[in-house]
């Protein structure tokens, strides 16, 4: 089986790193398998090369530069696959009408709910039909795809996320705390991802401040857009020398390590590497109460979910972990003994080879 992997970037970021281990996953269950992109090579790109793995990038200027439709085109002509699976709203759209055009079937799929680009689903449902299924790994995606895409409960295929799983021996907490700077007694709440405006990175910020807990650290690792903002509100911040701008971290288990929290607050997400991420690596999660976050919250109570965009209510939730340990323990326990069964790699690949083959025995 051939099959390319589409999504819009290569940069650093959830959907990108989890397309990469989802390639490495195909690849190891005998799938010929290249991954590309809509914009020009990112450093994923390089990861994939640099593990034996083909990519291509269209080299799109903008959102809307069309042309990389064309190279698009060009791209699949030569390289003929079985299938296009494609991931993020532009190239969703893109491989429905370049598929369609030279008769390679298309699976989409949804990484996020967008609520900050509104014309997005407009356009997903006005395309949905040109695609032969839509690949979603949780349950808020799956309800987001029928209702807000228009797309027939079908045709939406479920597939777990797939998570790598965690070879590396722990690092001892003390040891990744003096890593990164940090007493071994602070309170360490860590964010881990790209900076982009709807992460509310800045919240996370305002939060520490809030705390008034001179013990409270807060890690960010990351890089992307919103890059300077945050760096300047960081010098300025009156714990300033409580924050540490770490930029991107290939590994981010060490610092979930050296980590007490998680601190998610986003918009809005599809389902965070990070988050599950840090629930294996037994850090406790305060997030925003937004769909995807409820749903690996559980009726159990995994994640401490925050209902609200005010700082003083994140620091609350931070507060309330710090002065009980016990139940900080009890939720990371059963965070890390659910992710650990759920999030199975060699599962997820199956589950997806399974609708690969649905897929292509439905014919032309």
């Amino acid at each position: 089986m051939r099959v390319v992997l589409l999504v819009t970037d290569l940069e650093r970021g959830g959907t990108p790193l989890r397309l990469a281990a989802t390639a490495r996953g195909l690849r190891q269950a005998g799938v010929e398998v290249c991954v590309g992109c809509l914009g020009p090579r990112g450093p994923v790109s390089d990861d994939l090369a640099a593990d034996g793995i083909a990519t291509f990038a269209c080299g799109a200027r903008s959102a809307w530069d069309v042309s990389a439709l064309w190279r698009l085109r060009s791209e699949l002509r030569e390289r003929r696959p079985d299938l296009i699976h494609a991931t993020l709203f532009h190239a969703n759209v893109a491989a429905r009408l370049v598929g369609r055009t030279i008769g390679i079937p298309v699976l989409t799929s949804s990484a996020t709910i967008e609520v900050e680009r509104r014309r997005h689903p407009r356009i997903e449902r006005l395309t949905a039909g040109l695609s032969r299924g839509h690949i979603v790994n949780g349950e808020s995606l799956a309800e987001h795809a029928r209702r807000d895409l228009g797309i027939p409960s079908e045709r939406v295929h479920l597939v777990p996320p797939l998570v790598e799983p965690i070879t590396n021996e722990p690092t001892e907490r003390e040891a990744a705390r003096r890593e990164f700077g940090v007493p071994a007694n602070a309170f360490v709440v860590a964010w881990i991802g790209r900076l982009d405006p709807v992460k509310r990175v800045d919240l996370a910020i305002h939060a520490v401040e809030d705390l008034a807990d001179e013990s409270a650290y807060l890690l960010i690792a990351g890089d992307g857009a919103e890059r300077g903002r945050l760096k300047s509100l960081a010098e300025h911040s009156p714990v300033t020398d409580r924050i540490r701008m770490l930029g991107w971290i290939a590994d981010p288990g060490r610092l979930l390590r050296a980590a007490d929290v998680l601190l998610f607050p986003s918009l809005t997400e599809g389902m965070p590497n990070v988050v599950l991420q840090a629930m294996a690596h037994g850090a406790v999660v305060v997030g925003s109460a937004i769909p995807a976050l409820q749903d690996l919250s559980g009726r159990e109570g995994r994640l401490v979910l925050v209902d609200s965009a005010a700082s003083a209510d994140y620091a609350e939730a931070l507060g309330a972990l710090r002065s009980d340990p016990q139940r900080a323990e009890g939720l990371a326990r059963r965070a890390q003994a659910w992710v650990r069964e759920y999030c199975d790699p060699r599962a997820s690949i199956e589950a997806l080879l399974a609708v690969y083959r649905e897929t292509l025995a439905m014919g032309a």
